[in-house]
């Protein structure tokens, strides 16, 4: 079978073969993200497909998907470090879009009340939000130290953030919070690796 951008619908081709509409494959998709099974199938897609992730990168309404991958993400704590790391390649696939990154940062939601719990954050952009929950996967990943994981979720905070605009408080917070973080870690391996070098030239020839 063929996957092509053409309607929503699935056509059988002159030769056979099974057409399947990117708008009708889309809307399933973003159905269905509920679990790691449609996050590896949507990688697969956008992977394998560049028609396909260039329909994604050309949605009018980056929310309909980007949430959903979001709300996962905040939720997947207990998933395996494999799982995650397929979420995570999916989102900093989509923002490798200079495009996509600036306009997600014009873009506001209201209700995140249903989910989102470490606080109100009343009205903030699509940016925002994927800069409070990309810092908040790193700080609860800090301590089982995956380095795999915090790479990939600061990759994609360097992506955003060159198109970073209406950021909010909170998000703000964020950042100011991980830099301080990253900075007391940086500053204490500058001290050891100092101090293990000094003793080193210490020791008798």
């Amino acid at each position: 079978g063929e996957i092509s951008a053409s309607g929503g619908g699935v056509l059988v081709n002159p030769t056979g073969g099974v057409n399947v509409g990117f708008d009708g494959l889309y809307e399933s998709i973003v159905a269905t993200l509920v679990d790691d099974r449609a996050v590896l199938f949507l990688y697969s897609l956008m992977y394998s497909n560049h028609k396909f992730l260039n329909y994604v990168l050309s949605k009018s309404e980056p929310e309909v998907l980007l949430v959903p991958l979001l709300r996962l993400l905040y939720s997947s704590q207990h998933w395996q470090p494999n799982h995650k790391y397929m979420l995570l390649i999916v989102l900093l696939i989509l923002s490798h879009d200079a495009l996509y990154c600036a306009n997600i940062n014009t873009l506001t939601l209201n209700n995140l009340q249903g989910w989102f719990k470490d606080r109100t954050v009343g009205t903030i952009t699509l940016g925002s939000l994927l800069v409070v929950i990309l810092i908040r996967t790193i700080q609860t990943n800090l301590r089982i130290q995956d380095a795999f994981l915090n790479s990939n979720c600061l990759a994609i905070l360097m992506n955003l953030a060159p198109h970073l605009s209406n950021v909010h408080p909170y998000a703000a917070s964020k950042l100011v919070s991980l830099f301080e973080v990253l900075s007391k870690r940086h500053n204490l391996l500058v001290t050891r690796m100092q101090a293990a070098a000094a003793g080193e030239g210490k020791q008798p020839g």
